[in-house]
């Protein structure tokens, strides 16, 4: 029998049901990706609740773009109540049906925990979180030894290299950081 770590293996959490949708049973869920293809294109999915550690599979039979949502139709919910209950069950599908990127693109598992470096060399800590902010994602760095956040754009400016298969990423130090604050003048 396979244990959940197993079940685990090769996938990722693409969203995270939000809510119900309607009374037949669909859900509302927050994507947890930018590239909307990975969602449209749900047909398997492995629901898994971190919290009650419950978890299933279920076919999608549909999706809809709902503003910054989607609505799911998934196999086996029929009403709101069934619906409800899903509440905080995350969607996982495995990686390797995430469609493929350009070099110059990245999933957010590729670089969650990638080891973070100024380009002198000096260690700045890891990723720790992605923060969507509309106009570019910026990474919010962590270094234990000093317990400092460090945030930095994810735009060509600031990120010097970054390798997804080393999981390192060097950056260039932002100007009001290098007085020891992290805070605009």
């Amino acid at each position: 029998m396979n244990s959940l770590s197993n079940l685990l293996d090769n996938k990722i959490s693409v969203a995270k049901i939000v809510n119900s949708h309607g009374v037949h049973g669909e859900v509302k869920i927050v994507p947890f990706t930018n590239v909307k293809d990975v969602i449209t294109n749900l047909e398997e999915v492995l629901l898994y609740n971190t919290s009650t550690r419950n978890f299933f599979f279920s076919k999608v039979l549909q999706v809809k773009p709902l503003n910054k949502f989607f609505v799911l139709n998934l196999r086996g919910i029929k009403d709101m109540d069934e619906a409800k209950k899903m509440i905080g069950y995350e969607v996982f599908i495995d990686k390797k049906d995430l469609p493929s990127l350009n070099s110059e693109e990245y999933y957010w598992y590729e670089i969650l925990d990638s080891e973070v470096y100024y380009e002198d060399g000096e260690y700045v800590g890891k990723v720790e979180e992605i923060i969507q902010t509309g106009a570019n994602d910026v990474i919010s760095i962590k270094n234990l030894e000093d317990d400092k956040e460090v945030l930095i754009p994810m735009t060509d400016h600031y990120i010097i290299e970054l390798k997804k298969e080393d999981k390192s990423i060097i950056v260039k130090k932002i100007e009001w950081y290098e007085n020891g604050t992290n805070q605009a003048d």
